[in-house]
């Protein structure tokens, strides 16, 4: 994206790009609306590069805001710059208070034994390696578990990779690829959970919420007017008031999962989404799960007839 005059809009969530000039911005951050008891903040002045950008996450649970950098590792589009890569030419440059809580993230096209047991040489590491140590960051990713599939030379490598300060890493959970999650693109969708101790849980941004738009209400009530003669009975049963509250809790859970729907994040923007489409997707991350496990010629054709068919049907729908 060349123009930083460009705005760009979405129903559900709030784009945070770096404001650089007449060059092509390559990395972009977006934060969800339903996400209203954090706030982001752009730092530019501690990075302002169309290759890297720094936001300070903030929360009243949050001990120490987190600083969250979003990396492509790449050349620079200015022919009269020397040739460095990103990390060489800006993360570098960055040094930090020691009490910083740090998330680096994104693409970082550099190939370590580290994360990956293949690589016996490694590539376009020193200067990521160097900052990390420095910075005392470890690996958030499972290590040997490819976040890049080629389309092009069948081939898959790790190039996403997550890193977090010493003071983050007891708080991220769950590193993992989401399988289901299908895009355009040959990246894979990779989420992870943050938990503090002054917070149980802080939910993925990624998650929907409820659709209290659609919910039938009148089948809502009537079921738990249904059930409301057996509860109240096995409340009586239960002495405990923890368990009473524990116990009426799933009853009101159970209900929900029956009547209440989770909002798709995209819905508003993708008006054209129908129920064939998601059937291809599933389809086609289904054959991409079997290839990722065998490797095989035919496997790989499969993914390749599936996605063309999928994309045209996109194309189809869109025009």
């Amino acid at each position: 994206m060349r123009d930083e005059n460009i705005k760009i809009s979405h129903s559900s969530f709030i784009c945070i790009k770096s404001n650089v000039q007449n060059t092509y911005v390559r990395v972009l951050i977006f934060v969800a609306k339903n996400a209203k008891k954090f706030t982001c903040t752009s730092r530019s002045d501690i990075v302002n590069s169309e290759d890297m950008q720094a936001i300070l996450i903030a929360n009243n649970k949050i001990q120490r805001e987190i600083l969250l950098f979003n990396i492509y590792n790449e050349k620079s589009q200015n022919a009269d710059d020397e040739q460095l890569y990103t990390i060489e030419r800006e993360l570098a440059k960055v040094m930090l208070n020691s009490e910083q809580k740090i998330i680096i993230i994104k693409d970082f096209n550099a190939h370590h034994s580290w994360w990956n047991a293949k690589i016996s040489n490694s590539i376009k590491t020193k200067a990521l390696i160097n900052w990390v140590n420095l910075h005392k960051c470890n690996l958030i990713n499972t290590s040997d578990i490819d976040t890049y599939h080629s389309y092009s030379s069948q081939s898959s490598s790790i190039l996403d990779l997550a890193f977090a300060s010493k003071n983050m890493c007891n708080h991220i959970k769950n590193w993992h690829i989401d399988e289901n999650a299908n895009t355009e693109f040959n990246h894979e969708v990779i989420l992870f959970t943050i938990v503090t101790k002054k917070m149980k849980l802080i939910e993925n941004l990624l998650n929907a919420s409820y659709n209290l738009q659609k919910v039938n209400w009148k089948d809502f009530d009537e079921h738990l007017q249904k059930t409301k003669d057996k509860m109240i009975i096995k409340m009586q049963r239960i002495t405990s008031l923890k368990a009473k509250v524990i116990y009426l809790t799933e009853c009101i859970k159970n209900t929900v999962k029956l009547f209440v729907f989770k909002q798709r994040i995209c819905a508003k923007s993708k008006l054209w989404w129908n129920n064939k489409l998601i059937k291809m997707q599933k389809t086609l991350s289904s054959k991409k799960w079997i290839w990722k496990r065998c490797r095989k010629n035919d496997a790989w054709a499969e993914i390749v007839q599936m996605r063309n068919s999928y994309h045209d049907a996109i194309k189809l729908i869109k025009n």
